[in-house]
Order: C-alpha cells, then structure tokens, then sequence
C-alpha cells in the first residue's frame, strides 16, 4: 500500500520484474483519494491511468472496451505534459517504466520517433538487465510481451531491428526463459518480422532442430516441429521429415484417446501432415484407423421437450386451419397451399445462422455426418434444423395425415395436379446418337416414387404403423430425380450446367453452383433456394450425398422426408421454363 506518490515513485525506479504486478492501479487509486493536494492527486491519477495502459505485441490494448468507448483512452492524459515529464527522469526510474513512458508517448498525439527511439533503448537496457527466476511462468510471460513490445516498435521505425533480433538468438542458448517462450518469440518474429535475414532463421532453425534431436522439451515437440516446417519454408529446405515427425506426434496423442470421438482430430491432423509429406503408407494407415474409429461413436440423442401456453395455442390454431384447408378445400387448393406458403418453412436467412452456447466458446467441438465421418460445418445449433424438426414436420404432418385419411392427398390427385399445375408433364426433346428425335417427360419419371409412396402411406394408415423401409423405394428415386429436374430448369431458362475444362472437355457443373446461379435465383425465390440447400447439400440434411452413398440406413428413412421432397418439388415446377410453353 503506497502511503504517499513518493512511496509510488521509490517502487517503479527499484522494479526490476519481468511479472505483471496486480493491484498497483487499486493501491493508487485509494492514494489518489486521500490526497488533498489538487496538483497531487492529478499526479495520481494520470498514473492510476499509466498502470492501466498496456501494450500488446507493440499495440495498445484497452483494460475494457465496448463498441462505443474503452479505458484508458489516451484523452484521460489531456496534455501529456506530465507523462513527457517522467519520460525524462531516466535514472529516477526503472528501465521498464521509462520504455512504457516512452512507447505511450510515441502511441498519443505527439507522436515523434524520438520517443520510440527512447522507448527501444530501454526496453533493451531492461530486458539485458533482467534475471528470470527459474521456472517462473509468470516472469517469462511477461519477458515475452516486453520483447515483442521491442521488436514491433524496432520493425516499425527500422531501429535496431537486428539487434532485437541478435538478443533473443543469444538467449536461445541460456536457462533464463523456458522452452515455450523460446518458441513463442521465434514464431512471432518469423510471423511478423519484415526481411529477416538468412543467418537469422538459419540460427532459429538451428536450435529448433536441436530441441526436437535432442527431446529438450518434450511437451513441446508439435510446437517446435511445425516452427521447423515455417523455417523450412523461409530458408528453402525440405520440410517432409518434420511432417512426418508432426504426423507422428499426433498419433502418439491419439493414443492416449483409444475408445473416445476426439481420437478422430488427432487422426485427421496426422493424416493432413502425411499427406503434405506424400508419405503413401503413412497416409493408407491412418485412413484405416480413422474407419476403424467410428465403432467408437456413439453419441446418444437427450431428449427434451418445451411446453408452454403460446405453443399450445399455436398447435391449436394450426390444427383447426389444417382441418378446415383440407375438409373445405380442394385437392387442387391443398397442394397449392403447400407448393405457395410462407408459413411452412423457414426465411432463408435463417439457414447460416448458428446458435453458439456460452460453453461451446469454452472447448473444441467437431462435427461427424450420418456416416460418422467428420463434417466441415460450422460448430452450433442450426435454427434451421430445429424450426423443421418442430414446426415445419408437425405443419406437414398435419396436412398429410388429414389429406391421405380423406382421400384428397391421394397418387391420382397429385399426379392430376403436376401434369395439369407445373412443367414436369410437358414433352422434352432430344436427339439421340443416331440423329433420331426422343421425347420423355419428368412426370413419368416420378411416377414410380410417388406411386410406392401412396401405396406405403395406405398401409401405415390402416395398420396403424409408421413404417421405415417402406419409404426407401420412393425416397431414393425422388432424391436422385430432383438434380435431373434441377439442371433441366437451369438449362431452359439460360444458367450455366456445364464447364469447359482447359482441355477441352466437358463437366457438369455442381449443385451447389447450380442454386447459386443468377438466372437460376432471379427465377426462384430465396426462401426456396434455402429449402433445396438444406435438403440436398452439406447445409443441411445433405440427401444426395446420403442416398448416393448409401450412408442412410433404413431406420433414416421415414414418411416425414417424403413430405419434404415433395414439398420441393411442388415449388420447384410452380416456376415456369421461359423457353418452352405449355
């Protein structure tokens, strides 16, 4: 507890630290508050702001922030008089103070390289001065965050950048700071450091080698390898064998993971290494291992259900409108109403959002498809999903069930309704081979689907089941047709379907790039675009990708994804082909 600004001034001229001292700014504050003197307690509150003041790799970075203000902020200090003041003691004060005093000077309005040049000399002056107790974490945290402190200012003003340099590489050599923060500084100048000679990176190099030959931080090996492959990268050297060695490190890891899903990361981290090295057997092995790893998924559904009165009165209102559509309506007026709604579905707006817990923020999270492989989607909660899984399915379901029970929702009805409502009746031609013109229409080729459908529906609804297999006939046929019935609308209203490759050859163009076309979209709303993308790409339930691979099993099958696919198909054939009328 400072008991006078003497007290305060006597401790920053004999502080030789490297640790972050906590408490100094509070110890200040309760000085300042008992000062009667106006011009003294204006003293201790400019350093009250000075102890708050940090600088980060050469940047200050605020104790707090928010999108309107932060503190401190360099206005607290008016005129910077008195900072210029204690920037000019030298000898009265700690090396280590007058660099802060130095750099915050060179930081604010009165910015002049004389202050940076003032603030490096004593960082140096500090940082060759100071012992580092013997395993201090704290001590080398904050040895580190001097250093780069000096060599951002060095590299900024061109101002013994190569002695900053010099300095760490003679370190490198001594006990004084621990493994890790060797490592750290190497990589930071090796990230952030402008024309770094040669000699430099080959001496980084040098010792980093040194530490994985000789194991001298073993702990530290992945850190250290992968420094030696940015090395390898900076000097011109073959980085393969410590690709290899990184590789290795993450199947040693894995290993001490048997029997649990993180084993999968360490796999695929080793397996990215290998394959940089093209080391054919190494990559054929851990492919082997990640497949036999997914036996050791096995992540169980938690249930959970939400009740409250607003729900409950949005189920009721849904229920009399769905009883009231398909009893007073048309066939013709049901499937319109799921072909056109915008009450079904969620806004497309709604697909790329991700609902992220406090606690996800805390650990690392992978994602596995169906398949268990691990998926490159964005960790989270997809509000899309969940609005299908609660809303959506119960709306359909409801619409179905009711249409099928009163025979409107029927094989004759919806084949009636998308020969007579949509393009899929119309005749395309083609010529085939031998020059002879052929017609089809993609009506025929829904037929089959939709009528094991209809068929399997009846079946449930008398039985009183909710059959799986039944559904894989019909599912697999419709998911495969939707792409043929996507690229045939592409095509006749002028979107791209295929690439031409340099060499000439011809490759259908993807999916994906088929939904983001700008003819495509100029035709198709986006509410639309978001339901084909959920259903059928990685955004979502991916279908094309299950189906054709066979990842589905047959408990995946269900009556609720047909009820999708026909839904996206009603939407797809209510927009018109502009090259061809009916």
């Amino acid at each position: 507890m400072f008991k006078s600004l003497k007290d305060y001034y006597d401790y920053i001229k004999n502080d030789n630290g490297c640790d972050q001292k906590f408490g100094i700014s509070s110890n200040l504050t309760t000085l300042r508050d008992s000062i009667e003197n106006i011009e003294e307690k204006k003293e201790c509150t400019f350093e009250i702001y000075f102890s708050d003041f940090n600088f980060k790799q050469g940047n200050f970075v605020p104790l707090f922030s928010n999108n309107e203000s932060s503190y401190p902020s360099k206005s607290l200090f008016e005129d910077f008089e008195y900072i210029k003041n204690r920037a000019d003691l030298n000898d009265s004060v700690s090396p280590k103070y007058l660099a802060k005093y130095n750099h915050l000077l060179w930081d604010s309005s009165h910015k002049h390289i004389e202050y940076a040049k003032k603030a490096i000399d004593n960082y140096f002056k500090f940082i060759k001065s100071v012992v580092l107790p013997k395993d201090d974490n704290l001590s080398n945290r904050g040895f580190s965050e001097m250093f780069q402190n000096l060599f951002v200012l060095a590299q900024t003003i061109n101002y013994k950048k190569e002695d900053s340099i010099k300095l760490l590489i003679d370190k490198l050599e001594t006990e004084n700071i621990n493994g890790f923060q060797k490592y750290l500084l190497m990589d930071f100048i090796v990230i952030n450091g402008k024309k770094i000679h040669k000699e430099h990176t080959n001496k980084f190099f040098i010792y980093s080698k040194k530490v994985i030959d000789k194991n001298l931080y073993p702990d530290l090996n992945k850190e250290y390898l992968q420094l030696l492959i940015d090395l390898s990268i900076k000097t011109g050297k073959s980085q393969k064998d410590f690709q290899n060695k990184l590789g290795d490190c993450h199947i040693a890891d894995s290993s001490r993971h048997k029997e649990s899903f993180v084993v999968h990361d360490f796999y695929l981290k080793a397996l990215k290494e290998y394959q940089k090295a093209g080391n054919k057997n190494k990559i054929e092995e851990v492919t082997v291992l990640i497949e036999k790893a997914k036996d050791n998924l096995n992540f169980k559904s938690v249930k959970s259900e939400h009740s409250s009165p607003e729900l409950q009165n949005w189920y009721d209102a849904l229920n009399e409108f769905t009883t009231n559509l398909v009893e007073k309506g048309e066939s013709k007026d049901i499937y319109e109403y799921l072909m056109t709604s915008a009450h079904i579905f969620p806004k497309a707006k709604v697909l790329d959002e991700k609902i992220n817990s406090v606690m996800m923020d805390l650990v690392s999270t992978m994602s596995f498809d169906i398949n268990r492989n691990v998926s490159g989607n964005k960790s989270g909660i997809n509000f899309y999903h969940i609005h299908i899984q609660n809303f959506t399915l119960r709306h359909l379901w409801l619409v179905f069930s009711k249409g099928l029970k009163n025979g409107k929702i029927s094989f004759d009805s919806l084949i009636y309704f998308l020969k007579n409502n949509t393009w899929y009746g119309i005749d395309f031609s083609i010529k085939n081979p031998a020059g002879k013109t052929e017609t089809h229409n993609w009506l025929q080729l829904l037929t089959s689907a939709l009528d094991s459908y209809f068929k399997q529906s009846e079946i449930d609804i008398k039985t009183n089941t909710n059959s799986t297999s039944g559904y894989i006939l019909s599912i697999d046929s419709l998911v495969l047709k939707f792409e043929g019935i996507l690229r045939e609308f592409s095509r006749y209203n002028g979107a791209q379907t295929i690439d031409i490759k340099e060499n000439g050859t011809q490759a259908r163009i993807s999916f994906e790039k088929l939904l983001e076309n700008e003819k495509f979209k100029e035709l198709v709303p986006e509410d639309d675009i978001a339901l084909f993308k959920f259903l059928f790409t990685s955004d979502g339930m991916n279908l094309r990708n299950n189906i054709a691979h066979c990842f589905y099993k047959t408990k995946d099958y269900s009556a609720a994804i047909m009820w999708l696919l026909i839904c996206a198909f009603l939407k797809l054939g209510n927009y018109k082909l502009k090259t061809i009328t009916k």
